[in-house]
């Protein structure tokens, strides 16, 4: 076992481990009921990252492979912070390596702690690149799916939000529930930016929106407007 995870046991607790375990629905059936819980609190976890900033590639590996939750999400803060803090080349080294290893990256905390940061950076500054999105966006893991929709938050602060748009048009018909939660949150977030753009999408595509993906979409809204679209008077 590598120090990291030995430091993350360290603050590992009974109590938290069972909050968690409900909280991302470990139960039969529910979508994390594969997963090992062992109680460490996200502020914890960013302590533990910080102090092992400098890790290798071929030690992150074997954490992120790791069964228990904490550990790739400990992996995942590093990587996210390593690409906050580096420049273009390196950026590419930590976008292979995170793309290589989506597999581990399986619940919706570990996609959102991570693929704005480390793929959205990357895209923003490899525009070229975008054709992953287009990959991501078609796969069959949800997991995957999510990670395109939310990468497009960093472009929506950064650039714009055609990107979030074309995404979310793609993802509309998806029957995963926390995709809907996804493609609503991009969309709340891309109506900060431009609310006309966005209330215009929702209008178009107000037949195929699940709805929570628009309860998500309309949350900032003012309450009058908010109902209008909830209830279709649009």
């Amino acid at each position: 076992m590598h120090k990291l995870q030995k430091e993350l046991r360290k603050y590992a607790s009974k109590e938290r481990k069972e909050k968690n375990e409900y909280f991302f629905k470990t139960g039969e059936g529910e979508y994390s009921n594969f997963d090992t819980f062992i109680g460490v609190s996200m502020p914890d976890i960013r302590k533990v990252a910080k102090q092992f900033h400098d890790i290798s590639y071929n030690e992150l590996q074997d954490i992120i492979s790791s069964d228990v939750h904490e550990d790739r999400l400990c992996a995942l803060v590093l990587l996210a912070e390593r690409s906050k803090q580096t420049g273009n080349d390196e950026r590419k080294t930590i976008t292979t390596f995170y793309l290589k290893n989506t597999k581990y990256i399986n619940n919706w905390d570990l996609v959102d702690v991570s693929a704005h940061y480390v793929l959205g950076n990357y895209i923003l500054d490899n525009p070229d690149q975008r054709k992953i999105l287009d990959k991501l966006v078609v796969s069959k893991n949800t997991w995957e799916r999510r990670i395109a929709m939310v990468s497009t938050w960093i472009m929506i602060r950064k650039q714009g939000i055609d990107e979030a748009l074309y995404l979310a048009e793609k993802l509309l018909d998806d029957d995963h529930d926390l995709m809907h939660k996804a493609v609503g949150w991009m969309l709340r977030e891309s109506w900060k930016k431009q609310p006309e753009r966005v209330e215009d999408f929702l209008k178009r595509q107000y037949d195929r929106l699940p709805r929570t993906t628009l309860r998500y979409a309309i949350e900032r809204m003012k309450e009058s407007k908010r109902k209008r679209f909830l209830y279709g008077d649009i």
